[in-house]
């Protein structure tokens, strides 16, 4: 078997080079007695054998790049043009000779040059045209692999698992269940499944550490823990990673990541030190800006935002590329909402949710961004507003105060401005009051503030949602508040007693002398129904 570099972009199909060669061995054996069995004018034979050379003669290109140490993924322009020739030969065989014996061969052979091409989605078309037509072909086996892989290359995690599924259903022993374990890691990789990605690497490195992609696989290990925030782990495996020999750019990633587990730790010096040893190679690998962004994430670590701010704001826009400006917005909006710097932070956050797959915490930034607008556009409207409208814009400021941006002292301010503002807005008042007491009792500490503030809401509005909850403490909810108030209304109704029995309701009373009463001043009267009552009389 061919060795690959380790930590390079080489395609899982590499790992089976020796099933390659034997296959490529029959094929060429069965070419070669086909041949001579019926003559060397055959030409469906020649024109599979010249499509199987043309496929050999890229493949040892391929493999000479790998013994190089250089990136086989894309096929250099003598590799691609052997493999579209082996194509159009294949082609050939489908167009011309349609229900050869040499049909299942040819769409096989064409599916791996597509492959090789990085044509997934052609070589998809003819790997499900190769198993529907011959379902029982001998090359099953590596078809479902390929199937597999392929899918995972458009993109298609969720297909890629059902491959890799059928392959091992009928094949529990296959040569590629190496492959595809670490190939059902890449898939739920791409699904972020953190935890299933975790084990199914995992268990790739406990089987098969030999391999050439320890580097790689135990890179996305712990870019799992890191996700998991299992940290210590990730560290773990990242020091093993970084002590391996492999691809020069990808141990630098290893490192870095090792150097922001360490920040999580605590271990604030270690990950400093490495981080300043990160920087002097970080030019060589275009990684200036994340590696900036980890030692800021160390002086927010430390305490020190005042130092990171002017680092993060200084980034030449160079680099700010890829996940960087993301994560550069998420952190200057939390240094700037420390900061107390709102408009500043809302900015920022807006700008963070353009790339939220690199976020920290997206949904903190999405929450952040919809409470900071309603407090901005809040202020924006208190000082044009009228005297009654005032309160319940105070009443919003405040609950953004308190509930997102924990300023409880600051939400106190607003809550006893709104408390005095009853005669505006009493309904804003009672929410004044309450959310006084709340901050008094569980958030300052001082419960005695917190039972004067409940006194005046009981007081003042006892049969509100507000002065429920208080009274009911730990059990007090909008649902009890409202099962309580239908079952006063019920106790009402009982004790009211059933409505009196009226007897049959009268259609028409009788007026002084027994006739029709007349109509109430400003009624209408039916003089026509007054002529017909004559008339019977």
């Amino acid at each position: 078997m061919i060795a690959s570099r380790p930590g390079s972009r080489v395609d899982p199909w590499d790992r089976m080079t020796a099933m390659r060669n034997r296959h490529r061995t029959l094929v060429a054996a069965a070419v070669a007695a086909a041949l001579l069995a019926v003559g060397a004018g055959c030409a469906r034979f020649n024109t599979f054998y010249n499509a199987s050379k043309a496929f050999d003669t890229a493949e040892r290109v391929r493999e000479d790049r790998l013994k190089q140490g250089l990136d086989p993924a894309t096929p250099t322009p003598q590799q691609a043009q052997e493999y579209q020739r082996c194509v159009k030969k294949c082609q050939i065989i489908l167009d011309e000779y349609p229900g050869h014996a040499l049909t299942d061969d040819a769409l096989f052979l064409m599916a791996k040059a597509y492959h090789r091409l990085e044509s997934h989605r052609m070589a998809i078309t003819q790997l499900d045209l190769l198993i529907t037509n011959f379902p029982a072909t001998p090359h099953l086996e590596e078809t479902l692999y390929l199937q597999a892989v392929s899918h995972l290359m458009v993109g298609d995690a969720g297909g890629s698992d059902n491959y890799l599924s059928q392959l091992e259903l009928a094949f529990p022993e296959s040569v590629f269940q190496a492959e595809a374990l670490r190939v059902g890691g890449e898939n739920a990789l791409a699904m972020e499944a953190w935890a299933d990605a975790r084990d199914r690497f995992r268990d790739y490195l406990d089987r098969h550490a030999e391999r050439g992609e320890a580097v790689a696989v135990g890179t996305k290990l712990a870019r799992c823990y890191w996700e998991l925030g299992e940290y210590e782990e990730a560290r773990s495996r990242l020091e093993a990673v970084a002590a391996a020999d492999g691809d020069k750019g990808q141990l630098f990633e290893a490192r870095l990541l090792q150097a922001r587990c360490l920040t999580r730790l605590g271990k604030h010096d270690e990950a400093a030190e490495l981080v300043t040893r990160l920087k002097e190679e970080a030019e060589l690998y275009s990684k200036d800006g994340v590696t900036a962004l980890a030692q800021a994430e160390v002086l927010m670590a430390r305490g020190r935002p005042e130092e990171a701010a002017p680092l993060l704001e200084a980034l030449p826009p160079d680099w700010r590329t890829g996940e960087v400006p993301g994560r550069l917005a998420e952190m200057l909006g939390n240094i700037y909402l420390s900061q107390w710097k709102i408009e500043e932070a809302r900015t920022q956050f807006r700008d963070a949710l353009r790339n939220v797959s690199v976020l920290e915490d997206e949904q903190r930034c999405r929450r952040l961004d919809a409470e900071l607008n309603r407090y901005l556009a809040a202020e924006q409207r208190f000082a044009a507003a009228a005297e009654d409208q005032k309160p319940a814009l105070r009443l919003t400021m405040a609950n953004v105060l308190l509930f997102t941006l924990d300023r409880p002292r600051l939400a106190l301010d607003g809550y006893l401005e709104v408390a005095a503002a009853a005669p505006q807005d009493s309904a804003a008042a009672v929410r004044g009051l309450f959310g006084a007491a709340l901050v008094y009792r569980d958030r300052l500490g001082l419960p005695d503030s917190a039972a004067v503030y409940d006194a005046q809401l009981q007081a003042a509005y006892p049969q509100s949602p507000q002065a429920f909850i208080a009274r009911a403490g730990a059990e007090g909810d909008l649902y009890a508040y409202l099962t309580e108030l239908d079952a006063r209304r019920r106790e009402m109704d009982l004790a009211a007693g059933p409505a009196p029995d009226r007897g049959p309701e009268v259609v028409e009373a009788a007026g002084p002398d027994g006739g029709r009463p007349a109509p109430a001043p400003g009624g209408r009267r039916s003089h026509w129904r007054d002529r017909k009552l004559q008339g019977r009389g």
